[in-house]
């Protein structure tokens, strides 16, 4: 059999026994081994090695501790989280939560679902009473318009109107105005006059050009007369009623015409409102609209009127303004006797029934101003949906879109809003 030999313990010198096999050579001692025992010697090692590894690994995460907040935060011995003051626990003993369906629906954000028992109400069919009272003002009939121009360019040295809306009467001096081409025109009919009186057709000819820039006769019959040509003319009210310059709104009384201005042929400088007639008028929402017809009867109230007026809708027309939609609602009103002014404040009373529609307390919807939304009860919690509204009438509210018939709503919508007044709409 080969023999091994081992390193053993030190001795003193070389020496080699048989019977105790064992060998001193050079201050070390070799015992002889079992060849057996050389086989199995890597595997025990190898076994000791992962052992010793597996413990110490233990041991390590034995003595770790970490936060549960801040997992990047480790150390050897308990404590506290030195970013967030928790108490320290052993790693890997934090523990795992699992997330069930009732978890996560804890989980959800505060402002998805409201959990309540509130007092619920199911939409309902029935008849809207539409009462709609706007107010209004008083302006002139735009179809009895009549135009104040001039003929001739020239420079306005006087005005004899003040302000806008002004009563002026037919005949009525409006505004005086300094034309070069009028003073030609007169100083050619005197000259004719002086010269040549016998030739009519010339004459005639020059009372003519006066008569297409705008003179009356009676302004030409003075000419003829004083022989004397004016610097200006004054130029008169064709119509009786109230005076407006173009482009102008109810609410400006004060005039842009200036004298002093210059002015060109043609040029609109203003507007006589006939008085024997006016509209009032009104801006209605567009969601009240349904509910008005032409020929409808509108009653009217006015201020320093004490008996009560009765006007008829014979005007709708829709218009956009300051972002939003409305209609103008427009009534004649005969005023022979003056009894409207231009600016004045009226009143109109709409009082209609209108069909069955699907209809909700105003209390269950909730504005958010630009939308609407209500609280749908759905197993046991209530989701904010957004609803399209009509029509309001004694507490009642019509909904044209966004709820079925047998949809559970809350009945006070107030009370599913958190303090924030944040709601999440669920589509």
């Amino acid at each position: 059999m080969k023999k091994y030999w081992k390193r053993s313990e030190p001795a003193g010198s070389w020496m080699r026994t048989v019977d105790n096999r064992r060998l001193t050579t050079g201050g070390t001692r070799f015992e002889m081994l079992h060849p057996l025992s050389i086989t199995f010697c890597p595997l025990l090692i190898l076994a000791l090695l992962t052992t010793s590894c597996s413990q110490n690994k233990k041991q390590a995460e034995a003595g770790t501790y970490t936060c549960s907040m801040h997992p990047t935060v480790v150390q050897r011995k308990p404590g506290t989280c030195p970013v967030c003051g928790m108490d320290l626990v052993l790693k890997g003993k934090q523990g795992n939560v699992k997330i069930t369906a009732d978890l996560n629906y804890l989980l959800r954000p505060v402002n998805a679902t409201v959990i309540s028992s509130i007092k619920t109400i199911m939409p309902v069919q029935k008849a809207i009473d539409v009462k709609l009272e706007a107010n209004g003002i008083i302006t002139y009939d735009m179809r009895s318009l009549v135009a104040i121009s001039t003929r001739f360019s020239g420079r306005i040295e006087k005005l004899f109107v003040n302000y806008n809306f002004q009563p002026v009467k037919k005949g009525q001096g409006i505004l005086e105005i300094y034309s070069p081409e009028l003073l030609t025109a007169q100083r050619d009919l005197l000259y004719l006059l002086k010269s040549d009186k016998e030739n009519s057709q010339l004459i005639e000819g020059a009372k003519e050009k006066l008569r297409i820039l705008g003179a009356s006769d009676l302004q030409i019959d003075r000419l003829i007369a004083t022989r004397r040509e004016s610097n200006s003319f004054i130029v008169y009210s064709s119509a009786s009623g109230y005076m407006i310059e173009p482009q102008n709104s109810i609410n400006q009384s004060e005039l842009q015409v200036r004298a002093g201005m210059y002015v060109n042929a043609g040029q609109t400088i203003f507007q006589i409102a006939a008085a024997n007639s006016v509209w009032a008028e009104f801006d209605i929402y567009s969601k009240d609209v349904p509910a008005i017809n032409i020929n409808d009867p509108l009653p009217l109230s006015l201020d320093g009127v004490n008996d009560a007026v009765e006007g008829r809708i014979n005007f709708i027309q829709p218009f956009y303004k300051n972002g939003e939609n409305f209609t103008k609602v427009r009534a004649f009103l005969p005023n022979t006797y003056g009894r409207f002014r231009v600016g004045q404040w009226v009143r109109a009373s709409f009082d209609k029934s209108i069909r069955e529609s699907r209809c909700i307390p105003v209390s269950a919807q909730l504005d958010l101003g630009t939308k609407k939304v209500v609280f749908i009860r759905r197993g046991g919690i209530f989701q904010s949906r957004e609803i399209i509204t009509g029509r309001s009438s004694g507490g009642w509210i019509e909904v044209l879109k966004g709820i079925e018939a047998g949809d559970s709503i809350a009945y006070n919508a107030q009370f599913m809003v958190d303090s924030e007044s944040f709601i999440k709409i669920k589509n």
